[in-house]
């Protein structure tokens, strides 16, 4: 049986721990993998030093966030199966890898400088969260930190040039 050699995959994360008792599990992956987990029908787990691929469920895979995905294989129908092949390291082929590179990461937003439509210059964003979905700057301000959350209806200018950005920010969030 000839096998998928490591160096002409990619790891995107482990397999956490099981969720529920049908055999789905917990998949922490890397935010730039995103985009080809949602392509992937094919995944291949490190058991016992070989990749070996594992099928996923038409309708199997559901994102819990940025980082984490809830994933039934084929094969994988119960708890005890699930509990099996966590902590395994996922891979998926490198010419299967969908590079987003041509879109700009949310998280490359770090070190920009955020402005206000009424305020003028905010402050350097520090880092980016994705709390379930929500995103949330943290910016420095008047020497403080300030939460400001990102939605991009709020976005009136955006310069990858000049590292900057502008949103129309929620009223009264720089008076807390």
């Amino acid at each position: 049986m000839e096998t998928i050699p490591k160096v002409d995959c990619l790891k995107i994360g482990y397999l956490q721990k099981p969720h529920g008792i049908k055999g789905e599990v917990v998949l922490q992956f890397e935010p730039e993998y995103e985009s080809s987990l949602e392509e992937m029908p094919t995944l291949f787990l490190e058991i016992d030093g070989l990749l070996v691929p594992f099928f996923i469920q038409d309708e199997g895979l559901r994102f819990r966030s940025g980082e984490t995905a809830l994933i039934l294989f084929d094969w994988i129908d119960d708890e005890e199966q699930a509990r099996k092949i966590c902590g395994t390291s996922v891979y998926i082929h490198k010419d299967d890898w969908i590079d987003d590179a041509e879109e700009l990461s949310l998280h490359a937003l770090v070190g920009y400088t955020l402005f206000d439509t009424e305020r003028g210059k905010i402050g350097s964003i520090l880092e980016v969260n994705d709390y379930a979905g929500n995103l949330i700057l943290s910016v420095e301000y008047n020497k403080q930190e300030v939460l400001v959350p990102f939605n991009e209806d709020f976005l009136t200018r955006f310069d990858e040039e000049k590292r900057e950005m502008e949103l129309q920010c929620p009223e009264g969030i720089f008076d807390l």
